[in-house]
């Protein structure tokens, strides 16, 4: 198959042009680096590191407002020149420095207890502890919490263990 030389000067014209074009996408632009701003050191985040970017921040208190069941104003108060918007900085409320003491917790319960086992946690369905585990919905989980020992039978030897019996025959066949 004979390709004449016309069409073979055509593909490598089309070659050479989408290479350029390929080559100035990946030219740095100046213009990008004059419109970057840093991120502002936040203020008063005591707890939470200072190098967490703006959209991670806000995506951890969705899901710590949704793990309790609560909105933001929860744990901040509004601010003094526009009642409409929020004062995150301010430690008014109670509920911030409570918030920051589980933080704390759950953080050492996560060093303690799964770190060090990853990539193979024990329990096997339990990875990190986090709010909602105990929360579940709820600002004081005290009620819920409080019927744990009735959830979580102890053993009897005449309670109905079929469940058991079944798991056991599984595991030997």
């Amino acid at each position: 198959m004979k390709i004449n030389k016309k069409t073979s000067a055509l593909l490598s014209m089309i070659g050479i042009v989408i290479i350029g074009l390929g080559l100035y996408a990946f030219k740095a632009h100046p213009e990008s680096k004059a419109n970057y701003t840093a991120q502002p050191r936040w203020e008063n985040l005591e707890v939470l590191p200072q190098d967490i970017s703006k959209d991670s921040l806000e995506h951890l208190m969705k899901n710590y407002a949704t793990s309790l069941g609560v909105k933001c104003n929860y744990c901040h108060t509004p601010s003094q020149d526009d009642p409409t918007e929020l004062d995150f900085p301010s430690d008014d409320k109670i509920e911030k420095e409570i918030a920051r003491g589980m933080i704390k917790m759950t953080n050492e319960i996560n060093a303690t207890y799964f770190q060090p086992y990853f990539p193979d946690p024990k329990p096997k369905q339990v990875h990190v502890a986090n709010c909602v585990m105990c929360h579940r919905g709820a600002t004081n989980p005290e009620k819920y919490l409080s019927q744990m020992g009735q959830m979580y039978k102890t053993y009897e030897a005449d309670r109905d263990n079929r469940k058991e019996k079944i798991l056991e025959q599984q595991q030997k066949e």
